[in-house]
């Protein structure tokens, strides 16, 4: 039963820290994007194209890293759901409801 308990604990916090480093990422990549755009926005002429490129390229990564914390955060919910269904249900019972 301890085992059971710490292998939980441990799924538990290995989960949060998954969510925790798709947040991470996906800010680093929107940082990415904030500046790519800010490059093609003064980037020459001649550079614009490729600028763009970039630009077209930051925003990709940072959908991709979005769509990985918005899939993580689901399954972190229903977790943090089932622990305080499982507290609550261990609560001694002090009155009855009729």
């Amino acid at each position: 039963m301890r085992l059971r308990s710490f292998t939980r604990a441990a799924r538990r916090r290995a989960e949060i820290d998954d969510v925790v480093a798709a947040y991470a990422a996906w800010r680093c990549e929107s940082a990415a994007v904030h500046a790519a755009y800010g490059r093609w926005a003064r980037a020459a002429t001649r550079d614009a194209r490729f600028a763009f490129a970039a630009y077209r390229v930051a925003l990709d990564r940072e959908e991709d890293a979005a769509n990985t914390y918005s899939r993580l955060i689901p399954r972190a919910q229903r977790r943090a759901e089932l622990d305080l269904a499982r507290k609550l249900a261990q609560l001694p019972a002090f009155f009855v409801v009729t």
